[in-house]
């Protein structure tokens, strides 16, 4: 092997070095930037939770009172059969999302809770939907940053024609960002989950 040929080839393995950490970055940050989306957000009448903890109650109770909306709607799970048997033994346990949210100073007047079925995706905005078309309002709605591209996809197949479309948005404090999902492995699963989740969506939905 000659001497101009064996630079030529440490030449290349050293641009493949340098070239594909910074691809495989770009395509990691590509691939988070199909599963977020953040639509423009304007004062609403009210502000929807769709999911509690990973820092939604925490944005909810920004925009209450940066006076982005005045209510809040909780999508809750239906009560389990656990929750029933601790309620028929009088067990009453503290709604922690309610609980959380008056410390952080939205008052229990300004919140309504809706049942959200079992919780899933295809539960929670078959049921936003259906309480939107009996209280027709302007809405922003609140769902972690890598579950937003998809459950605005569920949320727009049933939402009611004659209200105006919702506006999404994600929590400023969580902790999946597009810049960095794959370094947590927390994150990267989540991450993961939710692209297998969200292509089973365009196949079974592809408009």
């Amino acid at each position: 092997m000659n001497f101009r040929r064996a630079l030529l080839l440490v030449s290349i393995a050293v641009a493949i070095v340098l070239i594909v950490p910074a691809t495989r970055v770009a395509i990691l940050r590509a691939a988070a930037a199909t599963l977020i989306v953040k639509d423009p957000i304007q004062p609403a009448d009210v502000g929807v939770m769709a999911e509690f903890g990973e820092g939604n109650e925490l944005e909810v109770s920004d925009l209450y009172h940066e006076k982005m909306f005045s209510r809040v709607v909780l999508l809750e799970p239906s009560p389990t059969a656990v929750d029933r048997e601790y309620l028929k033994r009088g067990v009453y346990r503290d709604d922690i999302v309610r609980t959380t949210l008056r410390q952080l100073g939205v008052p229990e007047a300004a919140m309504t809770t809706v049942d959200a079925g079992e919780g899933g995706t295809t539960e929670s905005t078959h049921a936003l939907a259906a309480w939107m078309r009996l209280h027709p309002s302007r809405a922003i709605v609140v769902v972690i940053p890598s579950h937003t591209r998809r459950f605005r996809r569920a949320l727009m197949r049933v939402w009611p024609e004659q209200v105006t479309p919702p506006a999404l948005t994600y929590p400023r404090h969580n902790e999946f960002r597009a810049s960095d999902w794959w370094l947590s492995r927390r994150t990267l699963r989540e991450g993961v989950v939710e692209l297998q989740k969200l292509a089973l969506d365009y196949l079974q939905h592809p408009w």
